[in-house]
């Protein structure tokens, strides 16, 4: 079970619901999958927890819908999302409600921030992605070497 960490500064939120504890990384059919929600896209050390952990899969789950289209926010939490696959080096799963206008993409983004599939924006829609594991590159190579090394390791 996962619970949410980072709760919107919003009265409501804050006051209904209670603060999770746990780290939210599973392994499933011997995949390492780390589960975010929402707000916490705007915190990268969360997601470093599941490159730490040697998670490769992560899914994010959004309830950002507004009641006016706002490009800017959709293109910024989808910059976001790819930042903090490329950052990690895993693939980024996010889903977004469609119950008003989305400011969040419902998307799959590779290890190199490619957006792989998207969902129409403001539709109901099913995304099938058949997952295996990308084979490295010279890119994520690079930046495995490197985060190991500002974590406290060695380059390979």
């Amino acid at each position: 079970m996962y619970d949410k960490r980072t709760l919107w500064g919003w009265d409501t939120e804050l006051s209904g619901f209670t603060r999770g504890n746990s780290d939210g990384i599973f392994t499933i059919d011997s995949i390492k999958i780390g589960f975010r929600i929402c707000f916490e896209v705007r915190f990268p050390e969360y997601f470093r927890e599941l490159y730490k952990s040697g998670a490769e899969l992560c899914f994010v789950s959004f309830n950002d819908v507004s009641a006016a289209p706002n490009p800017e926010r959709f293109a910024l939490i989808r910059a976001h999302l790819q930042t903090r696959a490329v950052e990690n080096i895993m693939m980024v799963i996010s889903v977004n409600s469609t119950s008003k206008l989305q400011t969040a993409p419902t998307a799959i983004i590779d290890p190199n921030g490619k957006t792989l599939l998207e969902a129409p924006r403001d539709k109901a829609y099913l995304m099938v992605h058949d997952y295996t594991a990308p084979a490295p590159d010279f890119g994520t190579e690079g930046r495995r070497a490197n985060n190991d090394i500002l974590l406290g390791g060695s380059a390979p």
